[in-house]
């Protein structure tokens, strides 16, 4: 039992072929992927910074252990997270409760 025939051809490319084998098109895509791409990475530095811009804005003592600490968490996440809690913290009632109990 034949349904129907097999011999389907397609003779016409539909319209957006052109436009998708054109150089032109092709760099255009390429360029605006390239500048989603490094606008993503400027905004994840940005925000990765962000612990040492807030170190460094307050006046904190601790700046350059956080500078570090963002420096080094590029490589292991666990420092990043140190510096955020060291710009979090009191280290002024840190340092009354040490002596509140070292007394």
């Amino acid at each position: 039992m034949k349904i129907h025939d097999t011999n389907l051809t397609y003779e016409n490319l539909p319209s957006v072929m052109l436009l998708l084998e054109s150089i032109a098109f092709m760099w255009v895509v390429t360029l605006i992927t390239l500048g989603i791409v490094s606008w993503v990475a400027l905004k994840l530095w940005h925000l990765h910074s962000l612990p040492k811009y807030l170190a460094k804005e307050r006046g904190m003592r601790q700046a350059k252990l956080v500078f570090w600490l963002c420096m080094l968490g590029l490589f292991w996440k666990p420092l990043w997270v140190l510096a955020v809690i060291a710009i979090v913290t009191d280290w002024d009632r840190v340092q009354e409760w040490i002596r509140g109990t070292r007394a």
